[in-house]
């Protein structure tokens, strides 16, 4: 091959990366415009690179470093009891401000943060999930890591190193997965977590140490939409209403496992 052709190759390659690049831009600009608007807000160009740089920012590995050495300061101040009930994963589980009560009698802990990707639960299990070797692990993520354009397989490829990594540290431990609810503001990213919902459920088919909590038919009207009567005004978290769901269903999945710890 000649030095030109060559030249020509690379630059050829170098559009390809920069057009993909700027693709892959837009698509985000697009994305976080339609979902202000479909929440009745009109964002501006700069708000708009504010917003996909906070939301590319949660894909990095490193995101969440700050948060988890915050739960780190906490644990050497007054580190949980052994044993207990291990609540883990994105937003839903760190804004359940009621969680303690609704699981009363339960000795919980809860170690959610916001904008959590699996894998980010993943890169801290040696901080916050073996530590406290739980009797029980309720897991919430993956909805983030799809609103992150990750393919529904490889957010279920990640959530099977975080169970096969607890069956073999805490082989004891069981782990209660909850599906990714239908919140109206990702409706329209139903269909890839739905293959999430249904590759847990199937390898909880297969695994005594696992249980999928299905917390989506009773927050679907009859028409199979979204309840908005549900969530907060972001149409994402969800309000009491949402918790009473998840509480009832999670309380019934747990005590069908560890009923003496509800006397």
């Amino acid at each position: 091959m000649t030095k030109r052709a060559s030249f020509y190759i690379i630059g050829f390659l170098f559009i390809l990366i920069l057009g993909g690049w700027f693709a892959y831009e837009k698509y985000w600009e697009y994305r976080v415009k339609e979902g202000a608007k479909a929440l009745g807000y009109e964002l501006n160009d700069e708000e708009i690179k504010y917003w996909v740089k906070r939301i590319r920012s949660y894909n990095k590995l490193d995101g969440f470093d700050e948060d988890i050495e915050e739960f780190v300061k906490q644990d050497k101040i007054a580190f949980p009891p052994t044993n207990g009930f291990l609540f883990i994963g994105s937003s839903s589980i760190r804004l359940w401000q009621s969680l303690e009560e609704d699981m009363s009698p339960l000795n919980i802990i809860n170690r959610g943060f916001g904008g959590a990707h699996t894998k980010h639960i993943n890169r801290h299990k040696d901080k916050i999930v073996f530590p406290y070797k739980p009797k029980a692990i309720v897991f919430f993520c993956g909805s983030n890591d799809i609103n992150g354009w990750n393919a529904p397989e490889d957010v279920f490829a990640e959530f099977e190193i975080f169970f096969n990594s607890v069956k073999e540290r805490l082989p004891k431990t069981m782990v209660f997965a909850i599906s990714i609810q239908p919140s109206p503001s990702r409706f329209d990213q139903r269909p890839r977590q739905q293959k999430w919902n249904e590759s847990v459920r199937n390898l909880a088919n297969k695994e005594t140490k696992l249980v999928f909590v299905d917390v989506s038919p009773p927050m679907l009207s009859a028409d199979e939409k979204p309840r908005p009567e549900l969530y907060t005004e972001d149409l994402l978290h969800m309000n009491q209403k949402g918790y009473k769901i998840w509480t009832k269903l999670v309380r019934e999945n747990l005590k069908e496992y560890f009923p003496d710890d509800f006397q």
